[in-house]
């Protein structure tokens, strides 16, 4: 009866009071039978939504084609698998890949295409499933990530884990459309986590990696450096030479044999402008005409150079402001600098907002959940006109781009976390000195 009422009176301290650290104890004698169901019971729930998010993406990456890059992504593996990389490049102006990415691509077309031979011109019929399967095996990990780090850190809180697990970005992303930016988040995650951990070379391989399957983690490496710098010049020294070396050695296949083709249609990429943020609001208010003109396509030109050098100072200026952060802290400034990115992004692709999921999770789960519904809504209407109603089963590429007035709401949710970022100016993110009392109370505490 004793155990019983304890184990009730715990529960209710932390419901009502998540932060507190109580020094009750039971009697003496008195073990609660509960106590390891409750304690396990976090990762339990997590892990099972993150299985289930996976199992419903797993079914449609399996019913269902994907978006036009499964088409797009197929002719390049063909074409790297046929002719290499250095081919590809010289191609194409439009395959803007690292080549790592690029010999994925070629490895899945010729697993593919021995698995299930195409007819001439087609795809392989096992190819959509395996382009999208590392995905959604990406986000399974990221998610255990998230969970390793609320054991160190004590947050976030499950029900954002949960939340992240089972969002319907990721679903729409890794199970439907096909492509490779859902595991380039997870390697950044990882990048993050080790510096948690104070391993300086191994976050500055994870970063390089990164930045092998897509360059645009490149743009965060202020933000390692100077957290790395405020530790002594030795740790930033370290980590330079793990980032530059393993960059280089991710890069060399175009470095080597195609560098002025990487330099233009990778390094140099700037997306498509006119249909996010700024650039939207630009031309929505003809402010920047919509032609082909060469001198539009001059103007255009200053104004993108313009907005990224304007993301770069941010970024810098942000990584600076906050190089003392640690823990969560640190990946907190990840978050933000992401939101920079969205906020003043040049051009914008609306499955992007899956990279910068996590971090803005670890800086506001209350954030994170307003991103996600937001997030949700643009990429719904982004799918659901691409594919012409439901069911979803292959984009079509001719479809007008009307969804661009639904991204409004994504960009707005960014523009309102940015601004909220500098009114508070980041409060809850400074480090703690009471990692021990988070410690005392996650262990002591039923972890809800």
């Amino acid at each position: 009866m004793h155990a019983a009422c304890w184990c009730l009176e715990r529960l209710a301290r932390r419901s009502l009071f998540p932060d507190s650290v109580t020094d009750i104890q039971p009697e003496p004698g008195i073990t609660p039978r509960y106590s390891h169901f409750f304690y396990f019971s976090p990762t339990i729930l997590v892990l099972a939504a993150a299985l289930v998010a996976a199992a419903l993406k797993i079914y449609c990456a399996a019913t269902t084609f994907g978006s036009c890059d499964v088409m797009i992504h197929a002719r390049f593996g063909q074409i790297i698998d046929a002719a290499g990389i250095d081919q590809m490049y010289r191609a194409d102006p439009h395959f803007n890949h690292p080549p790592l990415t690029g010999e994925f691509f070629g490895l899945l077309y010729h697993v593919s295409a021995y698995i299930s031979p195409p007819a001439s011109g087609s795809v392989p019929r096992s190819f959509p499933f395996l382009l999208r399967f590392p995905s959604i095996l990406a986000d399974f990990l990221a998610a255990l990530i998230l969970l390793r780090l609320r054991e160190k850190t004590g947050r976030p809180p499950v029900w954002s884990l949960v939340l992240f697990a089972l969002s319907p970005v990721a679903f729409m992303v890794s199970g439907f459309h096909g492509n490779v930016d859902p595991i380039m988040v997870c390697v950044l995650l990882i990048a993050a986590y080790f510096c948690v951990e104070e391993h300086v070379s191994l976050s500055g391989i994870f970063l390089a990696l990164a930045c092998s399957i897509k360059v645009i983690p490149l743009f965060l490496t202020p933000v390692f450096f100077f957290f790395w710098l405020h530790r002594g010049q030795r740790p930033a020294l370290q980590f330079t030479i793990a980032f530059v070396v393993s960059c280089l050695a991710g890069w060399s296949g175009a470095l080597v044999d195609s560098p002025t083709y990487f330099l233009k249609n990778v390094l140099g990429y700037t997306s498509y402008a006119g249909g996010w943020g700024i650039t939207y609001w630009l031309f929505r208010l003809h402010v920047f005409p919509m032609d082909l003109s060469p001198r539009s396509l001059d103007r255009l030109l200053a104004l993108l150079v313009a907005l990224k050098a304007m993301i770069v100072i941010l970024v810098i200026v942000l990584a600076w402001l906050r190089r003392k952060q640690s823990g969560p802290g640190f990946v907190a400034t990840i978050g933000l600098a992401w939101t920079c990115f969205m906020i003043f992004a040049p051009g914008f692709i609306p499955y992007y907002l899956i990279w910068m999921a996590p971090f803005v999770l670890l800086y506001s789960p209350a954030w994170y959940a307003v991103l996600t519904a937001a997030s949700s809504i643009y990429l719904f209407a982004y799918y659901n006109m691409m594919s012409r109603g439901m069911p979803w089963n292959a984009s079509d590429p001719s479809v007008p781009p009307a969804w661009n007035d639904w991204g409004v709401i994504a960009w707005v949710a960014a523009v309102a976390m940015g601004v909220g970022a500098l009114i508070f100016g980041g409060r809850g993110n400074a480090p703690s000195n009471l990692r021990p009392l988070q410690k005392l109370a996650i262990s002591s505490a039923t972890g809800f």
